[in-house]
Formats: structure tokens, C-alpha cells, sequence
């Protein structure tokens, strides 16, 4: 299915489209990241195209006038502003029935020569800190340097212009960096108002002042004067180039030499103007194209997604957060914040409680709640992306519930945090945590629409949190050893959702607190119950042949140390030896190096992984689970030849006799055999780690069960 077609037009021609007083037909999708370049590289970007070099192809996309207005749009700036003080400054958009045309590959190049071509209303304006950063200037200080800013437009220096020809330089050699620069033009609001002290430094030269009388011409009067058909002599242009110096007040001296060279610069100008630039336009939807509508939505949304500019792809989240974006509004429910606001405020509450995500993992989590609440569990597609007849309604429905939303989603990350579980350590798919906050958003959300008296509400939201508590860990925990967050990620979690939705029309109708709780038990249940015979499988199976993969063992040795009493007391046990900083990781009992010296292990080196086995030896035992532990402590055990009780030695604890090395190793499953192999045979080393493998296996899948419970909390 071939959905474009190869094309060109002249620039003055695509410029105009974009910035017509009439409106413009020329747009941006709101999908598409904003404009970031800087009046730096708008410069760099001019210099190109007077030194000859090629613009580079677009990527449009033509767009049916009955489908545009199902898609957010903007026109280009005219002002770049990033100060955040002022409204949007933007060319108005062509009514229908005119043709639209969507950039998807080339808004920076286009919006850049707009902002340097464009006219008098078109350029920058930065806080004067940031105009410092941007030409590597002193940065002004005082009273408000902070909050100063300027309007720059992109303008010639006249006598700069001489003077680089005067000095040997032909229009050929010049480099127009050295002589555009941008410059304060408007008096009335090219500067921040704020008072200034008598010797605050201006990042950026304006025209008004009388040092510069005479000095400036904006590149956009050049760009009038060029025609977009013709290409008249030098000559022609001398003409209108004096009266234009002369109207600007250039210096006597200076106008009559620079004319010639001005004229030469104009006709670069034209060549540019009229040069046609390349581009792909994807056609609109027909059923000529030979497929259906799904698959051109698909299409065109992973064009977006792998075709963006900055050779970075546009995520999915991106396009999802660009409709939120666009519908938001900022109201009371919000306190007045727009979207991107009360998303980065989420993300640092989540991050402050152990989640650390960014803005696109985020809006994902935030989509899928939504998507449970609103939507019948159903996730977004490509056609949701690209047209917003289902997924425009997202936007007023997250600002409605965006203060439970937030808030449950970041007492949910506490209550996990506080559980011991931290993000990408013991859990690495955020759908783990995804999913148990949109479980607990149920119950929230039941609340926020019944508005309880104070003591039931308490009373709610602790019965909630005990069920949260009750059910989170061995949640976490199975629906990763159950392997349910792979090949098939994206089907687990569709059908997770639509569990949640279906169970939320249940709750939504509800009055009892106690039969919603019940709805809530209920499906965590059959979730950890569907999960069982996977997870315990997990754990039969659970062995690693190489001492450097040892680090799996972590969850399970971390979930081992919990589940008894004594056991937990012992491991709270800090292992100082040294001055040296205590260490948490895996860690073997007995030594790589210390099997080798036992009777009958017949070790020898091997060049992978520094030991061959011998037959007294099973292969992987020595790496087995029974022979890890995982304690802090300040010394390695697995990088010697020690036995462990050598170590255990010279710790405070037991050199005090406040507690003795064998009650401690019995307390962790630790037999004198393990702790001290010194004198006995492999095989006596390999049955004790067996012993203890299998104990320690047979506990975890008891706690898997439901028949151990945490001692650590």
C-alpha cells in the first residue's frame, strides 16, 4: 500500500501557506513535539541557504477538510516565546473548504525561516538570561535580572556587511553569521518593562537606541523585496535597495559602496526564495489506496512514531499526551494548572515515593486508569490516536477525577514503598504497579461519587489499604515469576483492564462499602489464583549454572529473609568486620575458590567460568540457591578461599557474645557444614546446599500459597 506521492514547491510558496494573512493551510499536527530550536540555529540555518546549500525534505500530510477538524492542529508561530508570559502568538487557520496540509517532518526548518523571513511580527522573545546562554554572553545581574526579556528579530548589520567587504571579503566568502544578528525593533514591547539598573548589560542590541541609528535592516524587508517569479539583474535591485537604506537611515558613506554587494546578496535571497523544496506528501484516506481505514490509521500514526525529526521517534504517550494537552483547560479542579503542570507535579510525587518514571511512562499509566474508568477497559489504538472522536472526551474526564487520580496514585506508590518494594529492584514492569493502582482507583473513585460521612470514609479507605497490603506483595511478586510480562505483554494487559472495568460497572452501582471491598478481594484473588501454578513452577525451577548470575536469586532471597521470625531478627543483624561500607547484594556461603580445596572436588579451571566440576560435584550447586544469602555486610565472601565463619568472627555481635554464630546460622537455615567447610568433603557441601536449597524453596512457595506471612513489617 504505496499512501504517498513525491512532490515540490517553491519555498515562498510553502512559507506563504503556513503564514497568510488569510489563514493558513500549512499546519502543525499538535501530535508533533513543539518548536525547540534556537535563534542560533535559525541563523546557522540562513547561512546554509545564502551559502547554497540544500533545505533538506518535508513530510506533509494531506488532510480531507471532513476529517480536519477531528485532528488538533496549530498554525506556526509568530512569536518564539519562551518567557511563558503571553498568549499564544500565532497565524489565524483557513476556514473550509480550503485544503490542509499537515507537517510531519520539517516544523523546525519551516518554523525557523518564518521566524527570520517572516515580517515584523515574527521573531523571539527570551528571558535575556537565556539570549546570554544562547550567544555565550555575559549574563546581566541586579534587581529583576531573572524576570527581563527581549524581542529579537532577525536583522542585517549594514556596516558589519561593509566592512567584511571591505576587507577583501567577496559575497561569496562571507559568513552571514558574523554579520545577522537579532535585535531589539519594536518600541514598544521589544523589552520587559521591569526596572533595570543603570548598568544592566542588554544581551541583544536594539535599533532604537542612537548608537545603532542607522545599523539594521530586518532580513525580513530583503525577503519582500525579492520577487517569486523573476529573477531581475543587480542593477534592479539598486533602486529599491537605496531607497530601503536610506528609509533605515544607513550612513551616507556606507550606502552607495554596499550596494552592489547588497544586490548580489539579492539575488541569493531570490534563488532561495524560488527554490523548490522536496517533499513526501501522504495522500488522504480513499478506498483506492487498497486497504481499509484501520490499516491507514496504523499507518500513519507509526509514520509519526518512526519518521520524526531530531532523529528521535515520537512515542505513542507523546501523541496520547498532545490530546490531553490540546482538551485540557485549566479550571478549579486542577487548581488552575495546565496538563503539563499537574502531569510533572504527579511525576515528582511518584518519584519522591520510589517511582521514578518519565513523562511518557506516566501518561501510559494515567491513559490505562482512564481507559478503565471511561472506557470498558478498552486500550488505545492507532485509530484513537489519530482521530479524536473517542479519545478527545480524555482530556475534560482526567480533569473531572484528576485530583483522585492523582492522589491514589501516590498513596498506592507509598503503600508499595513502605511494603520494601522498589521500582526496577524488585519489580522492573511498571504494569505491576500499573495495574494496583487502577485496582485501588476503584475504590477511591467509589468514594469520591458517594461522599462519605468522616468516620466511614476512614473507614473506607482503611479497609481499602488493608486489602491493598494484603494482596500487593504476592502480586508483585507472582505476576513476574508467573513470566506473565512477556512475548505477550500487551494482550496480559488489554485483558487485565477489562477484568478491572467490568469489575468497576459492578462497584460504580454500589452502595454498600462493604460489598465494594468484596468486588475488590474478589478479583485480586482470581488474579494471584490464575497466577499460583506458573509462580510455583518458577520457584521449582528456580537455579542459575554461573557464580555471576547469583544476582537472580535477589527477590527470592529477599522474600526467603521475611517469612520467619527468627530468621528476619537475624538478618537485621549488620555484619561489620571493618571500617569498610556495609553492602547489601547476593552473595555465596561458601566460596568458588573454597569448593575447590575440598576432598573429592577435583576442580579445575575453565577458561568461561574459572571452574570445570568435577563428579563429586554437580554442576550448578555450588551457584545453587541454597548456597546464597543475601545480608549487609562489609565483606565479600565469594572473591576469597574463607569460610564463612571466619568472617563471622570478627564481627562486633559475636565477638561480644551478644548473639553466637550458631544460633545465628540456625536461625538462617545455615548448617556447620556451610558455615565452616574446612575438613569436609564436596559431597558432604553439596548435600547441605541441597538440603537447604530445598527448604528454602519449599517456604517460599508455602508464602506463594498463602500459609507464611511477613515478619518484617
Amino acid at each position: 500500500m504505496k499512501i504517498y506521492k513525491d512532490g515540490g514547491e517553491p519555498l515562498h510558496e510553502l512559507l506563504r501557506a503556513a503564514s497568510s494573512d488569510q489563514g493558513a493551510t500549512l499546519l502543525v499536527p499538535d501530535l508533533q513535539r513543539p518548536y525547540v530550536w534556537t535563534p542560533n540555529q535559525v541563523t546557522l540555518l540562513v547561512d546554509s541557504l545564502l551559502r547554497g546549500w540544500p533545505f533538506g525534505t518535508l513530510l506533509l500530510w494531506s488532510v480531507h477538510k471532513n476529517e480536519f477538524a477531528s485532528i488538533p492542529s496549530r498554525p506556526f508561530w509568530q512569536v518564539a516565546d519562551r518567557t511563558g508570559e503571553f498568549d499564544d502568538q500565532r497565524i489565524g487557520k483557513s476556514n473550509p473548504p480550503a485544503q490542509f496540509r499537515m507537517v510531519l517532518d520539517g516544523q523546525q526548518r519551516l518554523q525557523s525561516l518564518l521566524l527570520a523571513f517572516g515580517g515584523d511580527a515574527w521573531g523571539f522573545r527570551l528571558r535575556d538570561q537565556e539570549w546570554c546562554a544562547v550567544l555565550e554572553a555575559e549574563s546581566p545581574r541586579g534587581k529583576n535580572a531573572k524576570l527581563h526579556w527581549s524581542l529579537g528579530h532577525l536583522c542585517l548589520d549594514v556596516p558589519s556587511f561593509h566592512e567584511r567587504l571591505r576587507d577583501g571579503d567577496d559575497i561569496e566568502t562571507v559568513d552571514f553569521r558574523d554579520v545577522l544578528h537579532w535585535v531589539v525593533q519594536s518600541p514598544n514591547d521589544g523589552r520587559s518593562s521591569l526596572p533595570r539598573s543603570h548598568n544592566y548589560k542588554y544581551p541583544i542590541e536594539s535599533a532604537l537606541e542612537d548608537k545603532n541609528k542607522g545599523r539594521f535592516v530586518r532580513l525580513s524587508r530583503l525577503w519582500e523585496l525579492a520577487p517569486t517569479h523573476q529573477k531581475p539583474a543587480e542593477k534592479i535591485f539598486r533602486d529599491k535597495l537605496e531607497t530601503l537604506l536610506v528609509d533605515h537611515d544607513v550612513r551616507g558613506e556606507i550606502v552607495k559602496p554596499v550596494l552592489v554587494p547588497l544586490a548580489e546578496l539579492m539575488i541569493k535571497i531570490v534563488d532561495i526564495k524560488q527554490a523548490t523544496v522536496s517533499f513526501l506528501q501522504l495522500s488522504p484516506f480513499d478506498t483506492d489506496l487498497g486497504a481499509d481505514q484501520d490499516v491507514y490509521n496504523d499507518a500513519i500514526v507509526n509514520i509519526f512514531t518512526r519518521l520524526n525529526t531530531a532523529g528521535r521517534a515520537l512515542s505513542r504517550q507523546e501523541i496520547t499526551f498532545a490530546w490531553i494537552k490540546t482538551g485540557w483547560g485549566c479550571g478549579s479542579k486542577t487548581g488552575n494548572r495546565t496538563a503539563g503542570q499537574c502531569f510533572d507535579s504527579l511525576k515528582a510525587s511518584l518519584a519522591e515515593n520510589g517511582v521514578a518514571i518519565d513523562i511518557d511512562n506516566l501518561v501510559g499509566t494515567v491513559s490505562i486508569m482512564w481507559s478503565i474508568l471511561h472506557r470498558d477497559g478498552a486500550l488505545l489504538t492507532a485509530k484513537d490516536l489519530l482521530h479524536g472522536n473517542k479519545v478527545r472526551p480524555m482530556a475534560q474526564d482526567l480533569v473531572e477525577s484528576w485530583n483522585t487520580i492523582a492522589s491514589n496514585a501516590v498513596e498506592g506508590a507509598q503503600l508499595v514503598s513502605d511494603r520494601g518494594f522498589i521500582f526496577r529492584t524488585h519489580y522492573r514492569s511498571l504494569n505491576v504497579l500499573t495495574l494496583l493502582l487502577g485496582w485501588r482507583l476503584m475504590g477511591r473513585q467509589w468514594l469520591y461519587q458517594r461522599k462519605l460521612g468522616t468516620v466511614a470514609n476512614d473507614g473506607f479507605v482503611k479497609a481499602l489499604d488493608a486489602e491493598f497490603t494484603a494482596s500487593c506483595d504476592r502480586w508483585i511478586l507472582m505476576s513476574q515469576w508467573s513470566g506473565r510480562w512477556g512475548k505477550s505483554t500487551d494482550k496480559a494487559l488489554a485483558d487485565y483492564a477489562k477484568d478491572l472495568a467490568g469489575d468497576w460497572a459492578k462497584i460504580s452501582s454500589l452502595e454498600s462499602a462493604d460489598e465494594v471491598i468484596e468486588v475488590l478481594k474478589s478479583r485480586m484473588d482470581t488474579w494471584i489464583d490464575a497466577l499460583m501454578a506458573e509462580s510455583i513452577k518458577f520457584v521449582d525451577d528456580l537455579a542459575v549454572l554461573t557464580r555471576d548470575r547469583v544476582h537472580d536469586y535477589l527477590l527470592p532471597l529477599w522474600l526467603w529473609h521475611r517469612i520467619d521470625k527468627k530468621r528476619w531478627d537475624a538478618s537485621a543483624i549488620p555484619l561489620r568486620n571493618s571500617k569498610r561500607t556495609l553492602c547489601h547484594d547476593v552473595d555465596h556461603v561458601v566460596a568458588v575458590k573454597l569448593w575447590e580445596t575440598l576432598a573429592g572436588a577435583d576442580a579445575q579451571q575453565d577458561s568461561d567460568d574459572n571452574l570445570t566440576d568435577g563428579a563429586s560435584d554437580p554442576s550448578g550447586t555450588m551457584n545453587a540457591l541454597g548456597n546464597c544469602c543475601l545480608l549487609e555486610k562489609t565483606f565479600n565472601i565469594a572473591k576469597g578461599a574463607v569460610p564463612l565463619k571466619t568472617f563471622l568472627e570478627k564481627v562486633h555481635e559475636f565477638k561480644t557474645k551478644a548473639q553466637t554464630i550458631e544460633e545465628w546460622s540456625e536461625d538462617l537455615g545455615l548448617s556447620e557444614v556451610l558455615v565452616d567447610p574446612v575438613g569436609k568433603t564436596a559431597a558432604d557441601v553439596c548435600s547441605a546446599v541441597e538440603n537447604r536449597t530445598y527448604t528454602m524453596k519449599s517456604e517460599l512457595k508455602e508464602y506463594l500459597a498463602g500459609s507464611r506471612q511477613r515478619f518484617d513489617l
